[in-house]
């Protein structure tokens, strides 16, 4: 029996989660709590913030858990950036990048930081 759940579509934080941050070593605190953007350095509202995804990574010799987060401008820039770089080199998006679970979560986190 065919099953009737449609799943639904990835969410902003998981299509911006792969996208490549600076190293938390070199951010401020600010950024790091997710107050502020991961890129500018802008003060963040809720209203206006993009969540990067919860990331884990070593912080001060420490393994710790970080909430990076970023106004929509930077996370924007930083996707298109990152579609770009991953298009250059993989022959399934120079063909259709609907094929391509990276292109096409690219495309879609370009989209969704430009809402």
């Amino acid at each position: 029996m065919p099953s009737d759940i449609v799943s639904s579509p990835p969410s902003t934080a998981v299509l911006l989660a792969h996208l490549e941050l600076p190293a938390p070593s070199r951010l401020t605190a600010p950024q790091v709590r997710g107050a502020h953007c991961v890129w500018c350095n802008t003060q963040l509202e809720g209203a206006t913030a993009l969540d990067l995804g919860q990331r884990r990574e070593e912080i001060g010799g420490v393994d710790s858990r970080w909430f990076p987060r970023a106004c929509r401008r930077c996370a924007e820039r930083e996707a298109l950036k990152a579609l770009v770089e991953h298009g250059q080199t993989c022959e399934q998006c120079v063909d259709d990048h609907t094929q391509c679970p990276t292109g096409l979560s690219l495309v879609r986190a370009v989209r969704a930081a430009r809402r």
